[in-house]
């Protein structure tokens, strides 16, 4: 007794012809277009990479973006706190009561202004980059 095996039909001798030979035409042409579609075109090829190149293009843009307004937020941290760090230290030492101005050359602007009738207090405005505090401080 003669055994095919295609996939996981057996064909017996017993079979009819007309079942063996149509079977052995779909196995041919199955054999045949496996043979021709061993891999995938130069236009497939090209076009997969394009797309991947796109894909990539665009994560790497909104990866980018993300990345400068996290920086951006962390400047504006650090500002703020720069400031902040200045008004304390005018508040825990107390400066002299005189109108002033910090020049301007540096980053941020320190000013006092004397309350008029009262020589031990004064208004402390600290600014810098959009970013400004105002309180009155006890100076000397």
């Amino acid at each position: 007794m003669m055994r095919f095996r295609h996939s996981e039909w057996l064909v017996h001798e017993e079979s009819s012809a007309f079942d063996f030979y149509s079977l052995l035409r779909h196995t041919e042409r199955s054999e045949a277009s496996k043979a021709l579609s061993k891999g995938f075109t130069l236009p497939e090829v090209c076009v997969a990479l394009s797309v991947l190149l796109i894909g990539t293009t665009a994560l790497l843009g909104s990866w980018n973006f993300f990345n400068c307004e996290v920086a951006d937020e962390r400047r504006r941290l650090e500002h703020f706190e720069d400031v902040l760090s200045t008004m304390e230290s005018l508040i825990a030492n107390r400066p002299l009561c005189v109108d002033s101005v910090a020049p301007s050359q540096m980053p941020m602007a320190v000013r006092l202004k004397r309350i008029p009738g009262n020589k031990h207090l004064a208004w402390a405005i600290v600014e810098r980059e959009g970013f400004s505090l105002k309180r009155l401080v006890r100076c000397r």
